[in-house]
């Protein structure tokens, strides 16, 4: 499986290099049972290993999400944690009507030298104390602090139409995920983020002090897909990483899609057949 690597090419990219502190790469996706993966991996702004994966499956009227944070060491700083994930689906002529159905993980209060502490958590409710269940991350209302759906302008954002996220994008206007939809302005934005730990307990550091965060996994689900399969789905995606990327779209060649921000860059990827671009 071929890596495909973000460098800075041209004078094209200089007046936003500075603002670019993570990179991450994606392979290819490949075919799952009735569905797609993508993964990814790359080294964050803090030079710490991260790795990420989306399984997308279609059943019949039904899209499952799956987003694991597959980083090969634990997930200590803010800049490492996986908090947004843009995706397309289109069969030529039309794009699906999602409807945003459930968002569920664990969820952990993450501590600076003290047990990470399993909570309970439904919008807009406190955490509370752990029930065995996964908790509902699915955001009803504007300003619910967990994982919004969007569906972007595909003039905009060709094959990234559709973006769930629990962190802030003013910078994807007019499609933005802007503060007053995704919730608390700040470092708060973190919160519901996907973390990465091997053992169940981890050592955070900095604004991650006592956040609460999903461990490893989220599952997301949505209805509507009736009539359209895993071919649909488009060959490029993008994760995203952080607590507020303010993220662009850059689109500086066909095989590449770059979402550029202050504190992200990620690249896309194609496979070699490529289906045709969406209409402008």
């Amino acid at each position: 499986m071929r890596f495909l690597t973000f460098l800075s090419r041209s004078l094209l990219f200089s007046t936003i290099a500075s603002a670019l502190a993570v990179a991450a790469v994606a392979c290819a996706p490949r075919p799952a049972a009735g569905g797609t993966i993508f993964t990814a991996s790359g080294t964050s702004r803090l030079g710490n290993p991260v790795a990420f994966q989306a399984m997308l499956t279609i059943t019949d009227n039904n899209l499952e999400i799956v987003l694991d944070n597959l980083s090969p060491r634990d997930t200590t700083d803010a800049d490492d944690v996986l908090t947004s994930f843009y995706f397309d689906i289109w069969n030529g002529t039309d794009r699906p009507t999602l409807s945003y159905e459930s968002a569920s993980g664990f969820v952990y209060q993450v501590n600076k030298n003290a047990k990470d502490i399993a909570v309970y958590y439904t919008p807009p409710m406190p955490p509370g104390p752990p029930t065995g269940q996964e908790s509902n991350l699915l955001a009803q209302n504007p300003g619910d602090a967990t994982w919004q759906f969007l569906k972007m302008d595909p003039a905009f954002a060709p094959q990234l139409v559709f973006g769930i996220g629990t962190v802030a994008n003013s910078g994807l206007k007019p499609n933005g995920f802007t503060p007053a939809v995704v919730g608390p302005s700040g470092n708060e934005f973190i919160n519901f983020g996907i973390y990465r730990t091997t053992d169940g307990d981890i050592d955070p550091s900095g604004v991650l002090n006592k956040k609460y965060l999903v461990q490893n996994r989220a599952t997301f689900n949505f209805t509507g897909v009736k009539g359209y399969t895993k071919d649909d789905i488009r060959p490029r995606a993008v994760f995203g990483l952080g607590t507020g990327p303010d993220s662009i779209v850059v689109v500086p060649e066909p095989s590449t899609i770059v979402i550029a921000a202050s504190g992200l860059v990620l690249a896309a990827w194609s496979r070699r057949r490529r289906r045709p671009l969406a209409p402008q």
